[in-house]
C-alpha cells in the first residue's frame, strides 16, 4: 500500500470528518427518524435557461434505494412542506409557498402499478399522488394574505423500473406544469448530492491521498429523493414586487430556505384519510437553508431544536458556533504543529453563510441579519462555465452566492473551514468532483432516478486526476447584468 507524507494523513483525517456529515440527509436525532419530513438539500440559482426567475430545489426523503418497494417512497399527505423567501434580510419569510400532497391508493393489488404503465392518467398507475400550491405573504413574520395557485397537479411517480414504466421519462414529463409565468414539479428524481459517505463511516478510510485527485467512491450515487422544484419570476419574490436590474439593485439579494410541519398531535389512519383524526397547530420539525450547517456547526444537542426555529433565531442561537467552530479545532487536532485553521473570530465564515458576504449577497447592505438563509443575488448573470468550487473558486454564480446542483459544496466547506478567505489552503477534497447523473439543461435540471430493476448504489468511482484547487481570487467583482 502507498504510504503517504504525515501531512498527507492528517489532511485526509480532516476531509473524512467533514464528509460524516453528509449534507443534510439524516443530520438531527429526532427528524433521522421521520424521513419523509426530512428536508436533505435546498438549492437556489438562476438558470441558464430561464434569466429574470427564480429557481429553488428542494429535496426530502433522503437515502431512497430506487428498489424499495412494494410501498415505494414518497411525500407525506399528513405534512405540509414549504418553500420560503426573505427579502428583507431580518430571517422572516415574506413570501412563502406551501406544498400538500394527496395520495390514492388501490384496494385491488398490493402493486404500485401494473406493467406497461404509459401515462400518469393510466389506470396502470394504482397509486397516485396529486399535490396543491398556495403562496403566503407576510408581514413581519405574519400572514397577510394566501392564494391558491394550483391544485391537483401530478405527482411524478417513483421508478420501479422498465417492466413497470417503459418510457419512465414521458410519464414524469406529465409533472412538468406551467402556471401563468412559473413552472413547478414534485416527484422523485435523483439525488443531486455527490459524496463519499463509505470512506468517512469506515473509520476515516478515504481511498486516495488527500482527496483532491479523484478516486472517491460517489456513495449517494444511485439514490434517490423526493423534490419539489419551483421556477418564478424574480417580481414574485422581490421586496418591492420589480424585476432585478442587476447585481447592485436594493432588491437583486434573497433569502431562500425550505421547511416541512406536521400537526402537533398526529394520527395514522388504516382507511387512508390521513389527516382525518390529527389535531393540534402545525409544528416546523425541519429546516434547510445553506447546507451543512446543522451538521457542522450545531452541536447534538440543539439540532432538532434548530430545526423548529426561524432563521431570525440564528443570531443567538449558532453565530457563536461558527465564530468559534469545533471543526477548526478538529482540523489543527490532527497535526502537532497544527494546520494553521483559524480557530476563533471566525467572521470570515459568519460573512460567507450567515450574513452575506460583502459585495455580493448581502440582503441589508446596512445591517446583515446573520441568518442560515441561501443567500442568492438575482441579478449575478449564470455561468456559462461553471466552477465547481463556486465563489471561491473565481465563479460569483456558485456557492455560497446561492446553491447551483454542480456545486461541490463538501470541497468547499473543507477550504471554507480550512481558512480558504484568510489565506490558508489546504490540498484537500473527499475524492468526489461531481454528481453521477449528469444534470437536465432545462427545467426541473435533476437527473431523472435510476429503476428500481436497474439500481446499483454507490457503484460509481470518480475517475483521477491532476490535482485541483480553487482559484486564487475569492472575491471577484460582480460583472454587469
Amino acid at each position: 500500500m502507498k504510504k503517504f507524507s504525515a501531512l498527507a494523513v492528517m489532511l485526509a483525517a480532516l476531509v473524512a470528518v467533514a464528509l460524516s456529515s453528509g449534507s443534510s440527509h439524516r443530520e438531527a436525532p429526532n427528524i433521522m427518524l421521520d424521513p419523509a419530513a426530512d428536508n436533505t438539500d435546498t438549492y437556489a440559482f438562476t438558470a441558464n435557461d430561464a434569466p429574470g426567475k427564480l429557481t429553488v430545489v428542494a429535496n426530502w426523503v433522503p437515502g431512497g434505494n430506487p428498489a424499495n418497494g412494494p410501498n415505494f417512497f414518497r411525500f407525506d399527505d399528513r405534512a405540509r412542506y414549504y418553500i420560503s423567501i426573505d427579502n428583507t434580510g431580518e430571517g422572516k419569510p415574506d413570501v412563502r409557498y406551501r406544498f400538500v400532497f394527496k395520495t390514492v391508493v388501490s384496494d385491488t393489488s398490493y402493486r404500485q402499478a401494473q406493467p406497461g404503465v404509459s401515462s400518469f392518467d393510466d389506470p396502470k398507475l394504482q397509486q397516485k399522488q396529486r399535490y396543491s400550491i398556495v403562496r403566503e405573504t407576510f408581514s413581519d413574520g405574519k400572514v397577510t394574505g394566501e392564494k391558491t395557485i394550483a391544485t391537483d397537479l401530478p405527482v411524478a411517480p417513483p421508478n420501479a423500473g422498465r417492466k413497470t414504466f417503459p418510457d419512465y421519462d414521458r410519464v414524469a414529463a406529465a409533472a412538468n406544469r406551467t402556471v401563468g409565468d412559473s413552472k413547478y414539479f414534485a416527484g422523485q428524481r435523483d439525488d443531486a448530492f455527490f459524496i463519499d459517505l463509505g470512506a468517512a463511516f469506515d473509520n476515516i478510510n478515504l481511498r486516495l491521498g488527500t482527496g483532491n485527485t479523484g478516486g472517491g467512491t460517489d456513495t449517494q450515487s444511485g439514490t434517490s429523493i423526493e423534490t419539489i422544484t419551483m421556477q418564478v419570476p424574480e417580481a414574485e419574490v422581490t421586496r418591492d414586487g420589480k424585476s432585478v436590474s442587476g447585481p447592485d439593485a436594493a432588491n437583486a439579494v434573497v433569502g431562500v430556505w425550505a421547511t416541512t410541519e406536521r400537526r402537533k398531535i398526529e394520527v395514522t389512519n388504516s382507511d387512508f384519510d390521513s389527516n382525518a383524526k390529527s389535531r393540534g397547530a402545525w409544528v416546523q420539525v425541519s429546516r434547510l437553508g445553506a447546507p451543512l450547517t446543522n451538521e457542522l456547526f450545531v452541536p447534538a444537542g440543539l439540532k432538532d431544536s434548530f430545526n423548529r426555529r426561524r432563521p431570525d433565531t440564528d443570531d443567538r442561537l449558532i453565530r457563536k458556533f461558527f465564530l468559534e467552530p469545533e471543526f477548526a479545532k478538529q482540523i489543527n487536532s490532527l497535526s502537532p504543529v497544527g494546520l494553521n485553521a483559524p480557530e476563533k473570530d471566525r467572521t470570515d465564515l459568519v460573512d460567507a453563510l450567515l450574513r452575506g458576504m460583502p459585495g455580493l449577497n448581502q440582503i441589508d447592505k446596512a445591517n446583515p441579519v446573520p441568518t442560515d438563509t441561501l443567500k442568492i443575488n438575482l441579478g449575478t448573470m449564470p455561468s456559462q462555465t461553471p466552477n465547481r468550487f463556486g465563489v471561491i473558486g473565481g465563479d460569483n454564480a456558485g456557492f455560497p452566492n446561492g446553491r447551483r446542483l454542480e456545486d461541490d459544496v463538501v470541497d468547499i466547506y473543507v477550504q471554507l473551514f480550512g481558512g480558504f478567505l484568510k489565506g490558508n489552503k489546504l490540498p484537500a477534497g473527499d475524492g468526489v468532483d461531481q454528481n453521477d447523473k449528469a444534470f437536465l439543461d432545462t427545467f426541473p435540471y435533476q437527473a431523472a432516478p435510476t429503476g428500481g430493476f436497474e439500481q446499483a448504489v454507490s457503484e460509481r468511482d470518480e475517475p483521477l486526476h491532476a490535482p485541483t484547487l480553487p482559484g486564487n481570487n475569492p472575491a471577484l467583482p460582480i460583472g454587469p447584468r
